[in-house]
């Protein structure tokens, strides 16, 4: 018997839907995908976003024309909101401390950046396929992109129930 996961969110390809950038917004779609090195990640194909909260959520990201080696000719998602937008509009707008950062996204025209992402990271997201995101894969997406310092665990709230309670095991009066 096959286990198919369940297929659980409301999020639609931007691309056909009837529905279009806002005003004032730029249409990103085609914009090169660069990384704190200045090198392409890949290329914006689409945008993932929420129909009824009118809401993006995410850039699928074709990393088949990359210039960090990643495997495979695939599209991955990228949170929306690790990314920031460079326009030729607001070139002079944008400070890049050069102790910093070699790559100054603002010089570079029109580019998404993904500043905190590295290749590491792009190469192990899920593959995307339209109609197949679960909150399982996007769970691990977001661990994927999850800086590596893990905040230190609470203990699980089931565990403080009385009948879990070591102390009383360990100190038991002599008998």
């Amino acid at each position: 018997m096959e286990t198919q996961e369940k297929v659980a969110t409301p999020l639609e390809e931007l691309k056909g839907s009837g529905y279009e950038i806002s005003n004032g917004q730029p249409d990103i779609t085609g914009w090169d995908i660069k990384t704190r090195s200045g090198k392409r990640a890949g290329v914006v194909s689409d945008l993932l976003f929420d129909a009824d909260l009118r809401k993006v959520r995410y850039i699928i990201a074709d990393l088949s024309k990359n210039e960090l080696n990643l495997s495979g000719n695939r599209k991955v998602l990228i949170p929306i909101g690790i990314a920031e937008l460079y326009t030729n509009a607001n070139r002079r707008n944008h400070y890049v401390d050069p102790a910093l950062s070699l790559y100054d996204p603002s010089t570079d025209g029109n580019v998404v950046y993904l500043p905190s992402v590295s290749a590491r990271q792009l190469d192990t997201l899920p593959l995307y396929e339209k109609g197949r995101l679960s909150r399982h894969t996007e769970i691990a997406i977001r661990q994927i992109l999850e800086p590596n310092e893990r905040p230190q665990r609470e203990e699980d709230a089931f565990y403080r129930h009385q009948h879990f309670n070591d102390e009383r095991f360990y100190d038991q009066p002599d008998r």
